[in-house]
């Protein structure tokens, strides 16, 4: 339950925003894991190498991807912002491609880790749970709040609800649309940094954890309905006990009835088979409700 719990609010914040852009753009960003890469990275450089606290490094490397962000739409995306959805999809994979192997230039293919990013352990109702964990599920739980008090609460967040339900009404409003947008691509870019910084905290860091994760990702948004915020928030939590649920399971029962394991004989599912379980649940998903747990939006 833990772990499921950690591994939900993890890629709530990356599905958060995956799902904002799809709701305000209408196209899948398949670079945003990419996103979360160099978040992590950044966040490694300002903490380890330069001797920032985590915190405050965690925050600069977060602003520092929301801009990357900001960037990468000025340069790639608003021109191209009318193209067919497949278009954009394409743009976001060669950005992806690029992003990665931009990392893995500058600090290596090899895996690196946070200096002491275990913490102590503790026993909370017969579960181990670190300190760096304890942080990862306050650092999270804080961010989804936020974010509901940006939506809400303020006028951007309104705005960005407006373009969301209705980009030309929002616009004869007189919202200015390509402002909202910006904020948009920087506020997902800070989340998507955080939550690499998250995972990172947890795991080790190398190039291809973007690509890794961005199945996951995307099975939570597509699980809890794409374009829908509150809905990318309860399909990872969903998803992330689905994954640990099948990783806990003895499955011999019914891997001896295709022959593939002797019956009676223990057998879980290995760990690294875990993205293939994020994969079943969306191919579950898109033929049973593609719309998802919560009514999602459809794009190209």
């Amino acid at each position: 339950i833990v772990n499921s719990i950690i591994r939900g609010s993890q890629l709530g914040l990356l599905a958060l925003g995956v799902t904002m852009i799809f709701a305000v753009l209408r196209f899948a960003n398949f670079a945003h894991g990419e996103f979360a890469v160099v978040g992590a990275y950044l966040a490694l450089l300002f903490s380890s190498t330069l001797g920032l606290p985590l915190l405050p490094a965690a925050i600069i490397a977060a602003g520092l991807t929301g801009l990357l962000a900001v960037c990468s739409d000025h340069l790639i995306f608003k021109k191209i912002r009318k193209a067919p959805g497949l278009v954009l999809l394409i743009a976001a994979m060669g950005l992806s491609i690029l992003l990665r192997n931009v990392v893995s230039g500058i600090w290596g293919p090899d895996p690196l880790s946070y200096e002491k990013a275990l913490g102590k352990s503790f026993a909370i109702f017969g579960a181990r749970i670190t300190s760096t964990q304890i942080m990862i599920l306050a650092v999270a739980a804080a961010a989804m709040v936020s974010f509901h008090i940006l939506l809400h609460k303020t006028k951007l967040g309104k705005a960005m609800r407006a373009l969301s339900d209705n980009t030309s009404l929002a616009q004869a409003r007189g919202i200015n649309v390509e402002n909202i947008i910006r904020w948009v691509w920087f506020i997902c870019g800070c989340y998507a940094g955080l939550g690499g910084i998250l995972i990172a905290l947890e795991t080790l860091l190398w190039p291809e954890l973007g690509f890794n994760i961005l199945l996951a990702v995307f099975c939570a948004a597509i699980l809890g309905g794409i374009g829908n915020v509150y809905g990318a928030v309860i399909g990872a939590m969903v998803l992330g006990f689905v994954e640990n649920l099948g990783l806990f399971i003895d499955w011999s029962d019914l891997f001896s009835l295709f022959g593939l394991v002797e019956s009676g004989t223990f057998f879980q599912i290995p760990t690294g088979y875990k993205p293939a379980i994020a994969f079943i649940t969306l191919v579950i998903v898109l033929i049973f409700r593609p719309t998802g747990i919560l009514k999602g939006q459809k794009g190209d």
